[in-house]
C-alpha cells in the first residue's frame, strides 16, 4: 500500500468531522443549546480511530523499515505534525496577546510557561491538563507512538499469524476496557490509550498479510458488518465497541474494492481527508473564535434555526480554513520534509556504495 489509499484517507475526514460535532455539542450544551447530541455524543471515539488507522498504515507504508532509516522516517513525522501544529499555536500567541493588550486579561488555558512544552509536544510527560490546543494531547501520543513504532515493527514483521492473533485479541480487550471505564486525555493514561489503538492497528494490518486477500463478496460483508456495528453502538449505548468495529472497517476498505469504499473514493470526501489534520487542530479555535465575536445568541432567526446557522456557518468556516492552511502549510511541509528525507536515503545508500567499493576492489585484486 505504497500509494495513496483513497478509502482511508476519505474515512479519516469523517473521523474528523464526527470529533469535531462532539466539541461543538460540547460548547453549545454550555449555553443552553441542544444541537445533534444524539449524533455527536460518541464522537470522542475518533481519536481512538485516528489511532487505529495511523498504526495500520504505517505497518503497510514502512513495514520493511530498518534502523538505517530511522532517520529518514522521523523526518517524514516531524514534518507531517509539527509545521502545522506550531503554525495553529502562533495563531493562538497572537490571539491571546491581543486580548491582554486590549483587556488586560488572559485565559487560564493559556498561560505563557505552557507555551514552549505545547509547541514542542510534550504534555504527557509534564503536566495533567489541557492547555492551548487541548486538541493537540492527541498529537503528542501520536508522536510517541512514531517513536515506538521502528522497534515494534521490526519485532512484529517475522511473527507468525498463531503469536499476532493472541496479541490482536488481548489489545481489542484491552481497548474495550478503556473504552468503557478509562478515556484519559493527558498523562501516562493518555499515552496508553495511544498505544492500544496504534498497536491494534498495527496487528490487524500484519495479520491481514498472512491470510489470502477476500473476495468481494466478503469485504463488502466486513464493511457492513463495521459500519453497521458502529452505527449499532451509538443507537443502543455501547459506545465501547465503536473502535472496535471501526478496525474491522478500516480493514475492509484497504482492499478497496466494496460499495463504502466506492463512495468513499468521491472528491468530496477525499478532500475531507487531505484536510482533516488541519481541520482536526483548527477547529475547536474557529469554535472559540467565532463564539466570542458572533455567538448564535446574536442571530434573528429563532432559538433552534440560530443553532443551526451558527452550527453550518462554523462548519463551512472551519473547512475553508482548514484548506487554506493545507494547501499553505500543511501539504507544503508535508513534500519538504518528503524531499529531506529522500536525500537522506540517497546519501546512506551512496555512503553504503563506497563502503563496498574498496572491499569488491580487493576482492578482484586477491582474485
Amino acid at each position: 500500500m505504497r500509494q495513496e489509499s483513497v478509502p482511508l484517507t476519505s474515512i479519516r475526514g469523517f473521523a474528523a468531522l464526527w470529533v469535531a460535532l462532539y466539541h461543538y455539542h460540547m460548547n453549545m450544551a454550555d449555553v443552553g443549546y441542544s444541537l445533534l447530541s444524539g449524533v455527536s455524543h460518541y464522537g470522542y471515539t475518533s481519536v481512538d480511530i485516528f489511532f487505529i488507522l495511523s498504526g495500520f498504515i504505517l505497518a503497510a507504508v514502512y513495514r520493511g523499515l530498518e534502523w538505517h532509516n530511522l532517520g529518514a522516517f522521523l523526518t517524514r513525522r516531524a514534518f507531517r505534525v509539527y509545521p502545522m501544529h506550531l503554525a495553529v499555536m502562533a495563531g493562538m500567541a497572537m490571539l491571546a496577546l491581543d486580548q491582554y493588550l486590549k483587556l488586560g486579561m488572559h485565559t487560564e488555558s493559556l498561560q505563557a510557561r505552557w507555551f514552549p512544552v505545547c509547541a514542542l509536544l510534550l504534555q504527557p510527560f509534564v503536566y495533567h491538563r489541557l492547555m492551548w490546543n487541548s486538541v493537540s494531547w492527541s498529537i503528542s501520543v501520536e508522536f510517541v507512538c512514531y517513536l515506538l513504532f521502528p522497534l515494534a515493527i521490526m519485532m512484529l514483521r517475522p511473527a507468525r499469524l498463531w503469536v499476532l492473533l493472541p496479541i490482536l485479541l488481548v489489545l481489542v480487550v484491552v481497548e474495550y476496557h478503556l473504552q468503557m471505564t478509562d478515556l484519559y486525555v493527558w498523562g501516562d493514561g493518555a499515552i496508553g490509550r495511544g498505544l492500544v489503538c496504534f498497536g491494534l492497528g498495527m496487528a490487524i494490518r500484519l495479520a491481514s498479510e498472512r491470510v489470502p486477500v477476500p473476495g468481494l463478496s466478503l469485504t463488502i460483508l466486513a464493511e457492513i458488518v463495521g459500519l453497521g456495528g458502529i452505527v449499532a453502538a451509538c443507537a443502543t449505548g455501547a459506545g465501547g465497541y465503536i473502535p472496535i468495529c471501526a478496525a474491522l472497517l478500516i480493514l475492509s476498505l484497504s482492499y478497496d474494492k466494496g460499495i463504502v469504499a466506492w463512495v468513499l473514493r468521491a472528491r468530496v470526501c477525499l478532500w475531507l481527508g487531505r484536510i482533516s489534520f488541519s481541520y482536526y487542530l483548527l477547529h475547536e479555535e474557529v469554535i472559540g473564535v467565532t463564539w466570542t465575536r458572533f455567538p448564535a445568541t446574536r442571530l434573528p432567526f429563532g432559538r433552534d434555526a440560530d443553532a443551526w446557522v451558527w452550527l453550518i456557518g462554523v462548519l463551512v468556516l472551519g473547512l475553508a480554513s482548514a484548506t487554506v492552511t493545507w494547501l499553505l502549510i500543511e501539504e507544503p511541509f508535508r513534500k519538504l520534509g518528503g524531499r529531506i528525507a529522500r536525500r537522506i536515503e540517497r546519501n546512506l545508500q551512496q555512503r553504503a556504495a563506497r563502503l563496498r567499493a574498496p572491499s569488491i576492489g580487493a576482492a578482484q585484486a586477491s582474485a
